[in-house]
C-alpha cells in the first residue's frame, strides 16, 4: 500500500487505488468485480461464477484483458488478506433450494466517529472509504 493517502484520497472514491496503486489492468479487473458482484441481491458470487468471471477477464469479454493466475493471486487474495471480500460464506439459494457457498463483499464494522490520528485513524479511513464504494 501507499504510505502517503490521506482523507482527500480516500473520500474521492480512490479506495481501490491504495490498495492496487496505479496498475490501470488491476485496477479496472477490480472495479469490474465489485460491480460484478454487487449486482446480486447478496452482494455475491459463487465459486463457479467467479471462476467463470476470470476466465472472461484473461479472454478479454469484459472490455478488460487480466491474466486468470493474477486474479486469483494478486487480486482476489489482496481483498481476502485485508477482509473486503470472504470467503465460503453459505447463502440459501431460493431457485435453487439449497445452500451456495459464495465469495461475499464484506462491509467493515466501524464506528460512526473515527479515531484522531495515527495508524488506526488511516486504517478506519480506509475501511469507511471502502463501505461508501460498496453502497454507491
Amino acid at each position: 500500500m501507499k504510505l502517503f493517502w490521506n482523507n482527500k484520497t480516500v473520500n474521492s472514491g480512490n479506495v481501490l487505488e491504495l490498495l492496487f496503486g496505479d496498475r490501470k489492468d488491476t485496477l479496472d479487473a477490480a472495479e469490474k468485480l465489485i460491480s460484478n458482484m454487487k449486482r446480486g441481491a447478496n452482494l455475491a458470487m459463487t465459486k463457479r461464477e467467479v471462476r467463470f468471471f476470470a476466465k472472461d477477464l484473461e479472454e478479454g469479454k469484459l472490455g478488460v484483458k487480466y491474466s486468470y493466475h493474477n486474479f486469483y493471486v494478486k487480486l482476489l487474495r489482496k481483498f481476502l488478506d485485508f477482509g473486503f471480500i470472504e470467503k465460503d460464506v453459505l447463502i440459501w439459494d431460493e431457485k435453487r433450494r439449497k445452500t451456495n457457498s459464495v465469495y461475499q463483499l464484506k462491509l467493515q464494522p466501524i464506528p460512526e466517529r473515527g479515531p484522531q490520528s495515527g495508524f488506526i485513524k488511516q486504517c478506519w479511513l480506509l475501511s469507511k472509504g471502502w463501505n461508501d464504494y460498496i453502497r454507491a
